[in-house]
């Protein structure tokens, strides 16, 4: 897990923001710039509440709503992307200053595994091409159980592809 981008770091992704923003005819706010702030300062995969917390803790007085608004412009400027998705519950990690990569989740415990694999990136520019789109971006995200989880929970849901042969599909 990561501790956050240095300070230069920021102060770059700060200012590509800025033009990001001024090429959409909007302006950098206090309250955006301490949103960049502290959602570059958060270590690793982050949920919206932690961001939120953090923005408190420094005294910066913001509605959750404002952070929301503020995440679509983070992740289309590149500062942040989307990280974990489980149900209806989102969390984000910096995008600057990091490799691309993907996540593999167990959906017993929780715990989440970065991985590269250029495999994968191949066969999705490949996909794209294919179908005519110019990829943007992805969010590739694998959830399945970990080894612990299917140790505790040999009963539990079981091996899809076991399933699958008991049914006899």
């Amino acid at each position: 897990m990561r501790h956050g981008l240095t300070a230069a770091r920021r102060r770059a992704a700060l200012a590509r923001f800025e033009r990001f923003l001024e090429r959409r005819d909007l302006r950098l706010t206090p309250a955006r710039a301490a949103i960049v702030e502290a959602a570059l300062a958060q270590p690793g995969h982050f949920p919206i509440e932690a961001l939120v917390e953090s923005l408190r803790r420094r005294g910066i007085r913001g509605s959750k709503a404002t952070v929301y608004r503020a995440l679509p412009l983070l992740t289309e400027a590149g500062i942040l992307q989307e990280a974990v998705v489980k149900g209806d519950e989102r969390s984000y990690e910096a995008a600057v200053g990091r490799r691309h990569h993907d996540h593999l989740i167990c959906s017993g415990c929780g715990t989440v595994v970065e991985f590269e694999y250029p495999a994968i990136e191949i066969l999705q520019r490949e996909v794209a091409a294919r179908h005519g789109f110019e990829l943007e971006g992805h969010h590739l995200q694998l959830s399945g159980r970990c080894p612990a989880c299917r140790g505790r929970g040999a009963g539990r849901g079981g091996d899809l592809r076991q399933g699958l042969a008991e049914d006899g599909s």
